[in-house]
Parts: C-alpha cells; sequence; structure tokens
C-alpha cells in the first residue's frame, strides 16, 4: 500500500512539473507510458539501489542470483566461464522502455550493449537514394555490438563508436545494459576468452549489423541468379538498377575489429 501510495505522489508530482514547464501532449504521453511500463516491471523497487552498498561479496551473490539466468538466454554469453559471468552480473543493470520509444540514433556514440530480455526492437539503417533496411531484434538479441568490437580494438581508441543504426522499442520493452566503461573492464581482465575465435564468430552471427549486411547481399546473389536462369532479356533500366544496388550493398559491410 506504501508503495502504491509513492507511485501516486510521484506521478501527481511528475504531472505537476510536465505542466509548468508547459511540455507538449505528445511528450507527456511518452512520459506516463514510461512510468507505467516502469512500475509493472519493477513493482516501484529499484533493486539495484537497494543493494548498491551491500559488501561486495553479497551484492555479487544477490546480482548472481537475480541476472544469471537472464544473462544465460544471450547466445553470446553461453560459452563464457562463471568468473566471467559473476563479472558480468555484478555490472548489468535492468532497462525500460515503452512502446516507440528511441534507444540510440544511427550516428550517435554508442554508450553501451543493451541486451533484449523481453519485447522487440525495429532496427533501422540508412541506405543510398534514400532507401532503409529494417529488421526486427526479439529476446536473446542485443544491440551496441560496435562497442565490442571497439573494445578488443588494437590499438585501442578513446573515442566511442557511432551507431551504425536507429533502435525504436515495437512495444513495452525490457532489458539489461553493459555501459562501455563495464564492458572494457571484462573484456580486458579477460581478454583470453574474448580473443578466441569461435566467440568473435558467434558475436558476428548474432550481430544485427552482420545479419542486415549479409541479407542485402544474399539478395543481390538472387537477383544476379534469376537474371542469369531466365530466358526473358532484362530491360536496360533494371539492368542499371541491379547495379546500383550492388554498388549500395557491397558497401555496406560493418566494419569491426574482431579480424
Amino acid at each position: 500500500m506504501a508503495k502504491k501510495r509513492m507511485m501516486q505522489r510521484r506521478v501527481s508530482d511528475m504531472e505537476w512539473w510536465m505542466k509548468r514547464r508547459q511540455l507538449p501532449s505528445r511528450l507527456r504521453q511518452r512520459v506516463r507510458h514510461y512510468e507505467q511500463q516502469k512500475w509493472a516491471t519493477m513493482k516501484g523497487e529499484d533493486e539495484m539501489e537497494m543493494i548498491k552498498d551491500l559488501p561486495q561479496g553479497l551484492r555479487r551473490d544477490i546480482k548472481r542470483h537475480l541476472c544469471l539466468d537472464l544473462i544465460k538466454q544471450v547466445p553470446l554469453f553461453k560459452s563464457l566461464d562463471d568468473l566471467i559471468l559473476d563479472n558480468i552480473c555484478d555490472r548489468v543493470r535492468p532497462l525500460v522502455f515503452s512502446k516507440e520509444e528511441k534507444i540510440i540514433t544511427e550516428g550517435d556514440p554508442v554508450q553501451r550493449m543493451v541486451f533484449i530480455v523481453k519485447g522487440h526492437l525495429k532496427r533501422s539503417q540508412k541506405l543510398s537514394k534514400g532507401m532503409t533496411a529494417t529488421c526486427t531484434l526479439g529476446p536473446g538479441n542485443f544491440l551496441g555490438d560496435e562497442l565490442f568490437s571497439w573494445c578488443l580494438r588494437r590499438p585501442f581508441v578513446d573515442r566511442l563508436p557511432p551507431s551504425s543504426a536507429t533502435f525504436v522499442s515495437l512495444e513495452p520493452t525490457e532489458a539489461f545494459a553493459l555501459e562501455a566503461p563495464d564492458l572494457k573492464y571484462i573484456t580486458e581482465h579477460f581478454r583470453y576468452k574474448f580473443a578466441n575465435e569461435r566467440l568473435k564468430r558467434t558475436a558476428r552471427y548474432y550481430s544485427s549489423n552482420w545479419r542486415t549486411w549479409a541479407a542485402v547481399n544474399i539478395q543481390l546473389a538472387w537477383r544476379k541468379h534469376k537474371k542469369a536462369m531466365t530466358v526473358t532479356i532484362v530491360a536496360q533500366d533494371d539492368e542499371r538498377r541491379l547495379r546500383r544496388y550492388a554498388s549500395m550493398f557491397l558497401s555496406l559491410r560493418p566494419h569491426d575489429h574482431l579480424e
């Protein structure tokens, strides 16, 4: 009952502040949706805040109990040993996104890797000629893999990598995140594992960047195959369009530092 009153007081304070600052109705509605989703997920409790001052060993055991099963749902982490998983559990933090929330915009610095637990996100990447490549990410997928390759880059560069796409939540979404300093700490201290070729291939296989690049190249190969197999002569304008697609798609190959 006390938590419910606290939530009602927070909503009242938020409504007063939004009215005072004259926020437009669309922004007010987004704030309300976020607060509702956060309450539905966390029930008014910030678990990470509650345990942050506990002794390190106790805090790590609690976070392992809370987070380990979620982390093991991510294919990228399935082959990691217990020591690395403990360090990941100790550093992740939960995230909640309301519907149609923009998580990151193409070109913005990637400050965290986000791992989806529940819900779906839409990925959009601008191509040339005004075209856009899109795909959907669900539970077990992740975004911000540019940060993973950035951590493994040698020589290391301090500047954060830009996002190659824009991500928007299609529905209320739950996730957990590893911030850039935490991911850098883990990959540096356990480099023997993250430099493993099998893990690198897994990262690429589940990367939305590499999947988009693969999809458009498969489409191009299929177009070429149809052109070679068909008896009908391809019109001149179709030929020009195919060449334009070729130059556009082949330029999409993601650049990472996993070689």
